[in-house]
Formats: C-alpha cells, sequence, structure tokens
C-alpha cells in the first residue's frame, strides 16, 4: 500500500518540477533583463531647420526727407493718417525759393533784351559792311576799312550766340528754382499710412541722409503687407532657396508661428568680416498674417527656415543612434540597438538628415522594427546579446525623480 502512496507523490513532483523549471527560468531570465525604452521604427516628416533672427518691415515703406533747406509751415496729417497717392501731406516756407523764382525772371527779361540790341547792333554791322564791300569792290575804300567792318559784323554775330546762350542758361536757371519751389509741397509717393512723423511745425528741414535733427520729415507705409527680414550666417546661406517654407516668431507673439516663404536672398553679405563677428547674409521673407496680430515694422522675431522637401521619411529618435570612432580607420561608425526576442542586437545603419527630433536611416533596419531608445546610460552600456524588456512606468517615474534630484 506504501508503493503507490509513494509513486503517486513522485509523480506530483516530476510535474511540478516540468512545469516549475521553465517558468523560473524564464523568471530569472525576465529578473536579469534590463529595462530599457522602445520604439517601432516608421515612417516620420523630417524637417531640419536654420534659426535666424532679424526684424519685421512693411513692404512698401518710404522714408520722406526734405530736399530743399526751409522752415516747415504747415502739416497736414498726423501720425496714424492714411493717404492716397499724391496727397499734399506737408508744406515748407516758400518765400525764398519765390523770391529766387522773381530774381530769374528778372534776369531772364533782361537777357531778351540784351538780345533784342544785340540784334539791332547786328542789323546795322551787315548793312555798313554791305555797303562797305559795295565800296571795296569799286576800290573806293581801302583794305583797312573793309577789314574793320567785316571784323564788326563777326563780333557783333558772336555777342548774339552769346546772348541766346545766357537766355538759355537763365531758362534752366528759372525752372531749377521752379522745381525747388515744388519741393517745398511734400506729397504722399504711394498710398498707405503715416507710421512715423518726427518733425514739428516750426522746426527746418534739411536735405540730409543722416540722423540729424530735421533730416527726416516722416514714413510712410502700407501696413497692409508686411514681410521678415532676417540676418542668415554664412556657414547657412547655401542651403536657404526661394520659396523655401519658414516660421516666423515676432516678439509680441512668440508662441505663434507665422507662415512665410524665401522671397530674396541677398547676393552680397552684411558684417565685419575682419573683426570677430562673421558675415551675415540679408534672406526676405513674404508674409502673410492673421489680420488681427497687430504686428509693426522693427518688431524683433525669430525664425525657422524649414530645409528637406517635407517628404515622410524611415526614421528613429536622434537619441537611438549610438556613434563610435574606430581607431584604426578613425571613421565614425553608426549603430542602433534593434530588439528582437528579447535580446540586443547592434544594427550598423546608414544615415541621412535629421532635425531636433528624428533621425532618417537609410539602410539597416525596416519600418516596425523595435528600436531600443533609452535611457542613455542604459544604452551606451547594452552589448550584443544582452537581454532587455520594456521599461514599466513606475520606472520611468523613478528614473525621472533620480534625473530631477541630481539636477
Amino acid at each position: 500500500m506504501r508503493l503507490p502512496f509513494k509513486k503517486k507523490w513522485l509523480g506530483l513532483v516530476l510535474a511540478i518540477a516540468v512545469i516549475g523549471l521553465p517558468l523560473f527560468a524564464k523568471s530569472r531570465s525576465s529578473g536579469d533583463a534590463k529595462p530599457v525604452d522602445m520604439q517601432a521604427a516608421a515612417m516620420q516628416d523630417i524637417r531640419p531647420t536654420i534659426l535666424a533672427s532679424g526684424t519685421l518691415a512693411y513692404r512698401d515703406e518710404v522714408n520722406l526727407r526734405s530736399e530743399v533747406t526751409a522752415r516747415v509751415a504747415e502739416i497736414l496729417i498726423e501720425e496714424g493718417s492714411d493717404v492716397k497717392a499724391g496727397q499734399l501731406l506737408m508744406r515748407l516756407d516758400p518765400v525764398s525759393y519765390r523770391n529766387a523764382i522773381e530774381r530769374e525772371q528778372a534776369s531772364r527779361r533782361q537777357a531778351e533784351v540784351g538780345i533784342e540790341q544785340l540784334r539791332a547792333t547786328l542789323e546795322l554791322r551787315r548793312s555798313q559792311f554791305e555797303r562797305t564791300r559795295k565800296l571795296f569792290e569799286a576800290k573806293m575804300v581801302d583794305q583797312s576799312k573793309f577789314d574793320l567792318d567785316r571784323n564788326q559784323l563777326q563780333v557783333a554775330e558772336v555777342d548774339l550766340r552769346a546772348n541766346q546762350e545766357a537766355l538759355k542758361r537763365a531758362d534752366a536757371i528759372l525752372k531749377e528754382a521752379r522745381e525747388q519751389l515744388g519741393k517745398t509741397e511734400i506729397r504722399a509717393p504711394i498710398a498707405g499710412r503715416v507710421v512715423s512723423l518726427p518733425i514739428k511745425v516750426g522746426e527746418t528741414a534739411i536735405p540730409s541722409i543722416s540722423a540729424q535733427a530735421g533730416a527726416q520729415l516722416l514714413t510712410l507705409a502700407d501696413t497692409s503687407a508686411i514681410q521678415a527680414e532676417l540676418k542668415v550666417d554664412e556657414g547657412d546661406i547655401a542651403k536657404v532657396n526661394l520659396a523655401q517654407p519658414v516660421n516666423i516668431y515676432p516678439a509680441a507673439y512668440p508662441d505663434t508661428p507665422l507662415k512665410g516663404k524665401v522671397e530674396k536672398v541677398a547676393l552680397s553679405s552684411s558684417g565685419d568680416a575682419t573683426g570677430s563677428q562673421s558675415r551675415n547674409y540679408k534672406v526676405t521673407v513674404s508674409l502673410n498674417p492673421d489680420p488681427t496680430l497687430k504686428l509693426r515694422s522693427g518688431m524683433s522675431a525669430r525664425a525657422e527656415i524649414l530645409l528637406g522637401d517635407g517628404n515622410k521619411r524611415l526614421a528613429v529618435p536622434v537619441e537611438a543612434v549610438i556613434s563610435e570612432e574606430d581607431e584604426s580607420s578613425k571613421q565614425t561608425r553608426r549603430f542602433i540597438a534593434v530588439a528582437r526576442e528579447g535580446k540586443t542586437h547592434r544594427q550598423p545603419v546608414k544615415v541621412g538628415i535629421s532635425d531636433d527630433r528624428w533621425q532618417e536611416v537609410l539602410d539597416g533596419i525596416k519600418v516596425g522594427d523595435t528600436v531600443i531608445v533609452g535611457p542613455g546610460k542604459t544604452l551606451n552600456d547594452l552589448k550584443e546579446g544582452d537581454a532587455v524588456r520594456a521599461q514599466k512606468p513606475e520606472e520611468k517615474a523613478k528614473h525621472s525623480d533620480k534625473k530631477d534630484k541630481k539636477a
């Protein structure tokens, strides 16, 4: 009776061993596996960017300066006024320029009187010469008399031509004086809005391009169209092409991207090439912002110039790519740790373009492969064949707390 009982217990022990040993081994294996973050390789939209800074500017903006020196007599608009093309905006004191016109008109009349006198003198000299010529041919006067009258006729002709040229000069001076008088009336060259009016009635306007008082009368702009003028470093300018998309972030709206496109790329640089500063190139970006945004010319802005064609590419997070330098060849090799059946496989890869988040993979993995992306220390320490498992949420939280304490 004892033998059957012993067989029964022996069978139970064998059954437990058959079922328990694999579970125990699996448990030990799972316990040795390193917790990691995993993500499937997938097609992503990779958009590398060039960072730049600049300012906003109205597309059509005109700084009006005086072309004559005169006191401001009347201002017919205010800052913020909307004006039409050709509208009279300001009058300068015209008294001195009207006096100049009267003076030049008197000079012109004097030149006309002088011409009339010379024409009469010329007719007299011509008649005298004709009589002398006939008498000379009849041998009734000598050669000296003939030469004298001929010379007097020629001098009269030259004097008349000289005074005719003086009349033309007087006409030109009079025309210039009238143009100067016309410049005392400041008119709008374009339709738009007065965005700046630094001068006041009684101040003296001067023809100058400097920043001194009186040099600038007002600034007129078409506020319906605005653009961004960026400074791009010489190291990045070769990557910038026309029609490339750009995100503009004005200082007043730092979280609101304004969509734009590259419209112009300067051929010449700005900046000091001999000093510590590098050269910059001006890039103009056309914008079509929401009209409710209160944008102003001169407002500073940062920009992201988007590169690439916008097509989706096979990519992994940038932190998943491991770079190692080959001591013998001095070349950099790149790997991605791929998890297959709970084991680590270091897969050599060929990479393409990247942005702040994604790295394109041209060769080495395929869509759907499980890629180990972190934690960074664990990723760098992984060896070929190391057991890995997906990190649990509480483990992630614990790891995050440790990072925060170190920080």
